[in-house]
Parts: C-alpha cells; sequence; structure tokens
C-alpha cells in the first residue's frame, strides 16, 4: 500500500506498507517505509519490500514458528473459540501459566522442542507445584501442540512432546477439617468475643456454600417464609464480578432452625444493605482463610483454611446419615468423586464393620480366663 502524506516542513512524500502472509501456515512479515520522495521511487521501494518479505517469509516457513509465536497465536484461538465454555479468564490463566513454566523455550522453534525439553521443564515444575497441577500444565502443553500441528505452524514433529510422560502418584492428603466439639468451640469462641467475622463463619458451617457464593449472596435470595436459599451467583475477587457458581447452575440451600435464626439477626443488623452478610475490608482484600488460620489458632484448635468450613459442613452431614446424594445437590458437586473424599474422612462407610467378631475374653473367674469357646457342660 502506497500512501502520499505532508511531512513536518509541509512537503509531499509517500509511505509504503507491505503484508506478505503464508496461505499455509498463516505467518506473515510486515515492512514499512516512509519519507520517500517520488511516487515512483515509492512504487520501486514497494517491491523491494515485498521480495524482502517473502525471502524472510520463506526462511521463517522452514524454520518454523517459535514458542513465544505460538503460544500467541494458541491465545489468540482460544479467545475465539466459542464452543469453548471455560471463561475468558481461565483461557487467558492457562497460557499465562505455560508462559511462566516455559520461558527458556520462547525464542526457539516450537518444532524443535523434544520430550526432553518437556521432562526437563517437569523437573523444574515438579519442585513448586504439585502433582494435579503438574497433570494440568502437561494437559495445557499437548493442546498447545496439537494446536500447533493441525493449523500447520509445526511441522516435522512425528510425536507429541508430552507423550510418555508420566507422574509419580502423590499421596492423598485428607481435607482439613474439625470435629463437631472444635467446630462449636470455634463458634462459642467468636460469638463471645462478639468476632466480626463470626456470623461469616457461622453461615459457612451452616450451609456448606464456597466463599464466593457467600460473598454474592443477597436478601433477594433468602426465602424464610419455604425456609430456602436459592443460589444462583458467586463473586469472583480477581475480576471484581458477579457470575454464575462454579458448577454453572443455580440449587437450592434448606435453611435450618439454626440457620434460620442465625438470618434473623443478620437482618436486624443489616441496616438496608440488600447482602445478607456483612462488608468486611478484610473479606473484600480476600484474607478470609489469613484471619481464620490466625482465629483457629489463637483459641488452640486446628489452624484451618476457609474453604475447609464447607468440608466441615458435609462431613457432619454424612456422619448424620444424609444421603451422599443429597449432600451433593447442596453443596453444588457435580459428582460424587469429591464426596468420596469426606465420606472416607468421616468413617461412615466402615463404621459398625468389626463390632461382631467379639473375640477377647469377657469373664474372668477367680483370676483365671474362663474358656468361651468350650462347650457348655465340659469338665
Amino acid at each position: 500500500m502506497i500512501e502520499k502524506y505532508l511531512d513536518s516542513n509541509g512537503e509531499e512524500c509517500w509511505k509504503i506498507y507491505v503484508n506478505v502472509r503464508s496461505q499455509q501456515t498463516g505467518l506473515r512479515i510486515q515492512k514499512r517505509s516512509k519519507g520517500v520522495k517520488t511516487e515512483a521511487q515509492a512504487k520501486k521501494m514497494e517491491l523491494q519490500l515485498i521480495r524482502e518479505c517473502e525471502r524472510e517469509l520463506l526462511i521463517k516457513e522452514s524454520k518454523g514458528i517459535s514458542w513465544n509465536e505460538l503460544l500467541e497465536k494458541f491465545e489468540m484461538h482460544q479467545r475465539m473459540d466459542l464452543s469453548n465454555k471455560m471463561t475468558a479468564q481461565t483461557k487467558a490463566d492457562y497460557v499465562a501459566t505455560i508462559r511462566k513454566h516455559t520461558q527458556g523455550w520462547m525464542k526457539r522453534e516450537a518444532s524443535g522442542i523434544t520430550p526432553v525439553d518437556v521432562r526437563e521443564a517437569f523437573i523444574e515444575i515438579s519442585s513448586v507445584v504439585g502433582v494435579p497441577h503438574q497433570i494440568k500444565i502437561k494437559s495445557i502443553l499437548t493442546k498447545i501442540f496439537q494446536y500447533g500441528i493441525e493449523a500447520h505452524l509445526i511441522k516435522g514433529m512425528p510425536i507429541l512432546p508430552t507423550a510418555g510422560l508420566k507422574f509419580q502418584k502423590e499421596e492423598e492428603k485428607p481435607p482439613e477439617i474439625l470435629t463437631i466439639s472444635e467446630i462449636r468451640k470455634l463458634l462459642y469462641a467468636a460469638k463471645e468475643m462478639d468476632h466480626k467475622w463470626y456470623p461469616i463463619w457461622a453461615f459457612a458451617l451452616l450451609t456448606g456454600m464456597r466463599n464466593g457464593e457467600i460473598y454474592a449472596l443477597l436478601w433477594d435470595d433468602v426465602d424464610l417464609e419455604n425456609k430456602v436459599i436459592v443460589l444462583s451467583k458467586s463473586y469472583n475477587k480477581r475480576t471484581k464480578t458477579t457470575k454464575c457458581t462454579k458448577a454453572g447452575y443455580w440449587r437450592h440451600i434448606p435453611v435450618s432452625s439454626e440457620l434460620e435464626n442465625l438470618l434473623k439477626e443478620l437482618k436486624l443488623k443489616s441496616n438496608g444493605s440488600p447482602f445478607v452478610l456483612p462488608r468486611i475490608r478484610d473479606w473484600n482484600k480476600g484474607y478470609q482463610a489469613r484471619e481464620l488460620r490466625a482465629f483457629c489458632a489463637s483459641i488452640g484448635i486446628p489452624s484451618i483454611r476457609f474453604h475447609a468450613l464447607r468440608a466441615c459442613f458435609a462431613t457432619q452431614l454424612i456422619r448424620q446419615g444424609i444421603p451422599a446424594i443429597q449432600i451433593q445437590k447442596i453443596c453444588g458437586w457435580k459428582d460424587l468423586e469429591t464426596m468420596q473424599r469426606y465420606i472416607r474422612l468421616a468413617g461412615i462407610e466402615i463404621s459398625g464393620a468389626t463390632e461382631n467378631l467379639k473375640i477377647l475374653p469377657d469373664r474372668i473367674v477367680m483370676g483365671e480366663v474362663v474358656n468361651l469357646f468350650a462347650p457348655a457342660n465340659q469338665n
């Protein structure tokens, strides 16, 4: 493209812009020039720039796209892919995670990255993140390489560099949890001190709701007449937006008599606020875990994060014999896999299993153990 303009001295000049794109890979080379004095010179310069772009494009195509360029194109593809139900923020986070852990690859040809490079990268990655996160990183990497191959951005890659990468199974750690006596101690101590976090902790323990769900809850969502909370949204502190729940659908939370009393207390103190729970500055800043851990430690119970209150809620319901499917619906889990961890933790599935062993002697006569297994009239 050739365009005429006036320079700073008011004289006529021409500027040239050339864009040459590969029909196969989508790669492109752009060049510009300005300050050309005549239109004839501009046309000549345009042809020269086109030839330079074509030469550079051939060289670039033979070498292949760089890892950094591949990430940029993958990120753009993700943004435009409407069939992918992930949020825009999640898509951006995935690419940011890969950038963070593959800094040494940025200027390298994507097609030149090998399984050895990937294994070496994961040696470093394993020192900072756990196995579940490593598995997620591998999954994202695989998608990026597959995209590069399918979009003809990567050539000559016989196998995916992530193929064959395995992880040592990490020992499962039980979720942080409080016993019923520890839960009572937490709430009684907080209530006695009139602690500002008391209603929030109590609400979490009585509903099993997530932090963002509690934060976003409005009085319009509470139906005391039918004793139910209609939960349809959650607050995302990172984006400072209110969105749908993590599971992506609304659900009902039953209101117990204890929760009803708490809600009535909160309503009296609400001063016309549309929000059910008080707005605490440290909560708005995302310090809910820090505040709970500190308080638990101060009263001599296990220091737990805020999300563990949800685990406490689920475990106590399991111990009361509430069917797992009901708890799953109340808590908003899409499947029972998470529930199984809490079932194991509660010990419900093994409770009473050894009750009928009865192998210890239970009578002692004149200092001697009576043989409980002998026939009744044997001398």
